[in-house]
């Protein structure tokens, strides 16, 4: 039956044919197409032919045509199908005039036919050499494409001077080679936005991957990255960047979902191991027509949407964000880049470098060298040693250290407008966020400014501030230091001459204090056996003398010391003859007996201690 019927079309248009070639003896009364497209506002029609040269012409030479020729609005929708912007850029995105050709060929059947020779369903062989399908309802007449899109035939039987024209409402697509979309394009269709701010995030990035010969690209949705962010207990984009260690790092992770070469799912095996953009292996693991990705954490994601085609490679769309090793600084590392030396140097001083480098989370407020030269002058000292023999030795060195150190990571971003953290040294700091920035307070009241915040490190984030942060600080007093050192005859003998308040209730002193081996040479020397008898041979009042003879009523640790001999005032109201070369101390008696500082600069509330190897005699 379909047979007989498209044997009586062609017998239809055989005879319409011979019809026009009768009717087109002697002059001409019908316009060209050209001139029927221009008549009935056809401008883009006539435009797109026009683009093609040649075709003009060539549709003008044919003896018989039937043309479904779309209308403006029939292009403009074709526009926004394709997203093109006008006509050239819809060339562009069908993919050149070639398939601009095919298209309006796809639209011209070499035959005439009028409405009244259509039947239900008619199937033309168009100028491109592809097939079309025209359908007849009751005079109604469509016309299908190869996708199966219907346009309506809105103004019928359009007479030219080589057959007919019928208007139609859409533009029909022949099976044509489309251009694929690249990355950008296709990933803005999928709606993978976070994606593309990412990559777009990293300046050279979009290039590189645009002009790759080939790449395979494991996309992560939205709903991925959304993960990663509350991995990382990050706000947005920007706020990951910063946590995962700044736009190189950002760099890295986009370049481990992307590998160097086209692997369609379907060429996969079962275990792949390929080699990313960041120089790091990813594996992908097919089982059946699952696809999984596994990252160097062991983390894995699976492929949601396979095999999206780019002009350059494909994309798998996956569930999961792909971390490679980030190789993050360590503290050290941070510190050694941001400059930060003096800082390095007291670490090492107090021997917390594997503290911090162990310690599984921290927040360091690292100071720079201008807080540390800042501590030194307030300290009247002018280096490391110096500082640390003025805030009382090693273990307060670990203290002042440690209060710069939360045990918690605190990215700016995670701060509150007021926080109190406990740190390291067991004493709680104060941090303070305005939209001026942040700050930190000490346990004196001091305020320090970050000036370089959220440096990611292996195990936390560095900030950098202006000032050295002070802890409440513990020092001995004159008595509990003696009992430190041991010098229990010195203890004896400011106990026996009841100098115990005198010296603890002294606004500021520097203590000269004899070790008990020097109590015993004395003792020897005078023929003496105990400090007792010492007392009763010389008296209260002469002991008072000679202990108040090693108590200057001024603190000056021995790097206070001008370099030589100089004479100082004692409790026991006469001068004392303290002598610095170098680095050593001497200290010279009334009775011209000079003796060794063996141990120099123990920080007390009130002073400072220096023990000596004799007992100093004023004038007895």
């Amino acid at each position: 039956m379909k047979t007989t019927s498209r044997f009586l079309l062609l017998l239809s248009l055989f005879f319409a044919a011979v019809s026009c070639s009768e009717d087109y003896q002697g002059p001409v009364p019908y316009p060209t197409l050209m001139e029927a497209a221009n008549e009935a506002g056809l401008t883009t029609l006539v435009s797109a032919v026009r683009a093609i040269p040649g075709l003009e012409a060539t549709l003008q030479d044919q003896e018989a045509i039937t043309v479904f020729a779309p209308t403006n609005e029939a292009f403009a929708n074709a526009l926004r199908d394709f997203k093109a912007t006008d006509l050239n850029d819809l060339v562009t995105k069908i993919g050149g005039a070639q398939n601009l050709q095919t298209v309006l060929g796809f639209h011209v059947v070499p035959a005439v036919a009028f409405s009244r020779n259509l039947f239900e369903d008619n199937i033309f062989t168009t100028v491109s050499g592809q097939q079309l399908r025209v359908f007849n309802n009751n005079g109604v007449v469509t016309v299908a494409d190869r996708a199966g899109n219907v346009a309506r035939v809105v103004q019928a039987d359009v007479r030219i001077e080589n057959g007919v024209v019928h208007v139609i409402d859409r533009v029909l697509i022949p099976s044509i080679e489309l251009p694929k979309p690249n990355l950008v394009e296709a990933a803005t269709a999928r709606g993978l936005t976070t994606l593309l701010s990412a990559v777009t995030a990293v300046p050279t990035l979009p290039n590189r991957l645009l002009s790759a010969q080939a790449i395979t690209v494991f996309a992560p949705s939205n709903e991925a990255f959304a993960a990663a962010l509350a991995i990382f207990k990050a706000k947005d984009l920007n706020d990951l960047v910063l946590k995962i260690g700044g736009p190189a790092n950002l760099e890295k992770v986009l370049g481990f979902h992307v590998v160097p070469a086209v692997a369609l799912s379907s060429n996969l095996a079962a275990t792949n191991t390929f080699t990313t953009l960041s120089g790091q292996n990813i594996i992908v693991e097919k089982s059946g027509n699952t696809v999984s990705v596994k990252d160097q954490l062991g983390r894995v994601a699976q492929v949601v949407t396979p095999d999206i085609q780019i002009s350059n490679g494909v994309i798998h769309v996956i569930n999961g964000m792909m971390l490679p090793d980030l190789m993050l600084p360590t503290v050290v590392q941070a510190a050694q880049s941001a400059g930060l030396t003096t800082l390095l140097d007291a670490v090492t001083a107090a021997g917390l470098g594997n503290t911090l480098l162990n310690a599984q989370a921290m927040t360091v407020f690292a100071p720079n060298n201008g807080a540390f030269a800042a501590a030194l002058q307030a300290y009247k000292v002018s280096n490391l040693d110096q500082l640390v023999a003025k805030i009382g030795g090693i273990k307060n060195l670990q203290t002042v250290l440690g209060f710069h150190v939360v045990p918690a990571v605190a990215f700016s971003s995670d701060l509150a407008p007021t926080n109190t953290f406990t740190t390291l040294a067991g004493q709680q700091l104060t941090v303070t966020k305005t939209a001026s920035g942040v700050t930190v307070r000490d346990a004196l009241g001091n305020t320090s400014n970050v000036v370089a915040a959220d440096v990611a490190i292996k195990n936390g984030v560095v900030h950098v501030i202006d000032k050295v942060l002070l802890p409440t600080i513990t020092l001995p007093n004159v008595v509990e230091a003696a009992t430190a050192a041991n010098l229990t005859t010195l203890l004896q003998a400011v106990t026996a001459a009841g100098l115990g308040n005198t010296l603890l209730n002294q606004q500021a002193m520097t203590v000269f204090a004899p070790t008990n081996a020097a109590f015993t040479k004395l003792l020897s020397d005078l023929k003496l056996n105990s400090l007792q008898e010492l007392i009763n041979t010389l008296g209260v009042s002469a002991v008072t003398k000679v202990l108040g003879f090693h108590v200057v009523p001024a603190t000056a640790f021995s790097f206070d010391l001008a370099q030589g001999s100089q004479m100082v005032p004692t409790l026991a109201g006469e001068m004392l003859t303290v002598t610095r070369n170098g680095n050593n101390v001497t200290v010279t008696d009334k009775a011209g007996n000079t003796f060794n500082v063996v141990t120099a600069d123990v920080a007390i509330k009130n002073g400072v201690v220096h023990v000596i190897n004799g007992v100093l005699l004023p004038t007895l």
